[in-house]
């Protein structure tokens, strides 16, 4: 008897932790708000599958956008908490994406889903990053979580040490050697470059010369690449 006795104590000490167990983890879900999410992307499958994840995830406030004028005209109306913008299939600029965001809804926490390259490259301002193709499913959950947990806006989010690196590269060019790094991108020669800037194949040079540094190659080919696995075009 006093084995049984013990026994059932044991069970009985174990089902309490279960229970005060469950019993905060439902008090802290019941801290969590809603939050409101924006996906945009012209991709509609790719669209669609970020859309279909975060409602399996449990949050039931997400719809998909082909533009921004879009997801603005649908959220004139309530408060946007989290956008999440698909760089490899999103043709806006992303700078102009994020200050009509802004400017709308000051709180919204924006997130740019893409490359480490296309990420430095042309999502300077935003509050995360999804990067690929490293981090999936598990990463829109947990960035959708975190905004839920606060109750304003926007959520800062750490980067990796690779995308932290190639940020500072990015950040380091002038808006001029951006513009030669875009043309070098399209295929021009110098001259042409030169002429679309209206300034000399000398400085076009120059600029070419610096461009090479920053990015650690030696040839046009090179930064042509850069500039089209980035997804950057000229300003």
């Amino acid at each position: 008897m006093p084995r049984l006795n013990r026994t059932a104590l044991a069970l009985a000490q174990a089902m309490q932790s279960v229970t005060e167990r469950l019993s905060q983890e439902q008090a802290n879900q019941s801290l969590l708000r809603m939050p409101r999410i924006g996906v945009l992307s012209n991709h509609e499958l790719y669209r669609d599958g970020i859309v279909e994840i975060l409602r399996q995830h449990g949050f039931k406030h997400v719809d998909g956008f082909s533009s921004c004028r879009s997801l603005l005209r649908a959220t004139r109306g309530a408060p946007l908490d989290l956008a999440l913008v698909d760089l490899p299939h999103e043709k806006e600029d992303q700078e102009d994406v994020t200050h009509r965001l802004r400017t709308l809804w000051p709180d919204v926490t924006i997130v740019a889903i893409g490359t480490p390259l296309q990420l430095a490259a042309r999502a300077p301002g935003v509050d995360g990053y999804v990067e690929l193709p490293s981090e999936g499913t598990s990463r829109l959950s947990a960035l959708a979580e975190a905004v839920a947990r606060l109750p304003h806006g926007p959520v800062k989010f750490a980067v990796s040490p690779e995308l932290a690196r190639q940020t500072r590269t990015w950040a380091s060019l002038t808006p001029r050697q951006r513009q030669v790094l875009g043309l070098l991108g399209c295929g021009l020669e110098n001259l042409k470059i030169a002429a679309s800037l209206a300034i000399s194949e000398r400085a076009v040079k120059g600029h070419i010369g610096v461009l090479f540094d920053r990015f650690g190659v030696d040839n046009r080919t090179a930064l042509a690449l850069i500039a089209c696995r980035a997804g950057f075009a000229p300003g």
